[in-house]
């Protein structure tokens, strides 16, 4: 696993700097900073975890720079963004097409690698005469944490996503 997210920190730093001289942005320390977080991470961080991650080695950097270059990363195709609509908008560093599973409860968004769904995508727009260019599916429900404790107290307490 360590060696898999130090493979992802090295390409993603040389694709890191290709792309923003493509987009005429500067390599700022603040930029390489959080993508080495992003990177570093293979739990969908949130604005907030990206943001406790480097707060001591950024001093004075805020939620909001964080935000704003998390967003930046996502707009020039570095990151993807993984939203949903009962928890906090999570980030990925992994840009390369893959699935999710995302509990209902605590908000942990797991990767799902399955090629077979993959076969899906061109019967679906054939058949709606859709020219599809990008898509991911999530699916939502419960992870094994919360499966095995209240979804009362999980809901409350959301320990089961930082695990």
């Amino acid at each position: 696993m360590k060696n898999n997210v130090q493979n992802i920190r090295e390409i993603k730093k040389k694709e890191f700097e290709t792309v923003c001289r493509q987009n005429g942005l500067a390599m700022t320390i603040q930029r390489r900073t959080i993508l080495d977080a992003l990177a570093a991470r293979t739990d969908h961080p949130t604005v907030d975890q990206v943001y406790e991650d480097i707060k001591e080695s950024l001093k004075g950097v805020s939620r909001t720079t964080v935000y704003r270059v998390l967003e930046t990363f996502v707009s020039i195709g570095i990151a993807k963004k993984i939203s949903n609509p009962e928890s906090k908008a999570r980030f990925d560093a992994d840009t390369k097409r893959h699935h999710h599973l995302t509990c209902i409860s605590c908000g942990k968004v797991i990767d799902l690698h399955d090629p077979t769904l993959d076969n899906l995508v061109p019967n679906v727009g054939t058949l709606a005469e859709f020219d599809i260019l990008d898509y991911s599916i999530t699916f939502n429900g419960l992870c094994n944490c919360c499966r095995n404790v209240s979804a009362q107290s999980a809901e409350k307490d959301r320990s089961c996503s930082e695990s």
